[in-house]
């Protein structure tokens, strides 16, 4: 039996992409890393290939000996080669690695003749070759592909510090006149197209969720996660619910105990915090998550039964809600999810 439900719909996925694709004034490339955010590398990039994307970028050199099985098409390494070894791997499977630094640069060298990309930190201080050192490095002999960078801000689109990384990335572009160019990630495909490039690179979007802090989300939701009541029970007034007693029941409580818990990634910050679904009624989390159980407050829910599914999030719970809650974002929800979570 079937105790918790990941699902996916390929239908909105693709309404997602098509958004990104006729937003974007160049290519419209997709990030895939992380098991496609934990919603499944094989499916996405199959779906994302029938849809016309020619841009895939993942984490490592082993995601993209994934993706390489399941497309001809471009697949661009984040993390770069780390050493020898990585980067004979990398030109092995006809991965584009995405330099970082004057070390990887060295690596890469008795492959340059293969396609790489160049990034450059433009202020974000994570990776990336630092502005100060562009003009000093020797890019003659490298087949550059593509010049990318990243924008810290742009879920906050009138943030300074996005102008402030465009403005340096424009800088440095004049070293590579002739280069495409990568900057815009889900949030800055609604921006101005300066902060765009020539391919774009969607990510928490294509998955449904939002990809700004304070705006309305553009995008349909994708994936749902579903746990299942495993009992149903009534308990009295001033009754301690699960661990800690950290819940009383203040009057007749009836209680669902739903069998997902923080094993199938389901955060304890939700501990007499969240909510969960069922149909167009919402229901309290109350008590402490546990590693396979949550116990939900259904007194207003008569209809709902054991072996019903109730919703995390989906349709009626969005992921940014419980990202929220959780006092985290998006991405690590449905990351930790997805990873730690039966798919349909």
């Amino acid at each position: 039996m079937t105790f918790k439900r990941f699902t996916f719909s390929e239908r909105a996925f693709q309404a997602n992409y098509a958004l990104f694709k006729a937003r974007a004034v160049g290519a419209c490339g997709a990030v895939v890393k992380a098991n496609a955010y934990g919603t499944g590398a094989r499916r996405v990039v199959r779906l994302l290939s029938q849809n016309g994307c020619e841009h895939f970028f993942v984490a490592t050199p082993n995601e993209g000996i994934v993706v390489r099985d399941l497309t001809t098409k471009n697949i661009y390494v984040l993390s770069g080669p780390t050493n020898d070894s990585a980067a004979q791997q990398i030109a092995q499977h006809n991965l584009i690695p995405v330099l970082n630094s004057p070390h990887q640069l060295r690596i890469w060298d008795p492959y340059r003749e293969s396609p790489c990309a160049i990034h450059i930190d433009s202020g974000m201080h994570r990776l990336g070759l630092e502005l100060n050192r562009v003009d000093q490095l020797d890019f003659s002999r490298f087949q550059i592909d593509l010049l990318m960078t990243h924008l810290a801000c742009a879920d906050q689109p009138d943030h300074p510090q996005n102008e402030i990384q465009l403005s340096n990335f424009n800088e440095v572009r004049r070293y590579f006149p002739n280069t495409p160019t990568s900057i815009g990630n889900s949030a800055a495909i609604f921006m101005d197209e300066r902060f765009h490039g020539d391919v774009v690179r969607a990510g928490i979007g294509l998955y449904g969720g939002s990809p700004f802090v304070h705006r309305e989300s553009p995008v349909a939701p994708v994936c749902q996660l579903e746990g299942r009541v495993l009992q149903i029970r009534d308990v009295q007034p001033n009754s301690p619910i699960g661990y800690s007693a950290s819940f009383t029941s203040p009057s007749p409580t009836r209680v669902a105990v739903v069998g997902i818990g923080y094993a199938d990634g389901v955060s304890r910050a939700l501990s007499n915090n969240g909510f969960v679904a069922f149909r167009d009624q919402r229901m309290p989390i109350i008590g402490k998550v546990t590693m396979d159980a949550t116990q939900v407050d259904c007194t207003q829910v008569a209809n709902l039964r054991e072996n019903d599914f109730v919703e995390f999030f989906g349709p009626m719970i969005s992921i940014d809600e419980v990202a929220t809650r959780a006092n985290t974002i998006a991405y690590e929800i449905l990351t930790l999810v997805g990873n730690a979570t039966e798919r349909d």
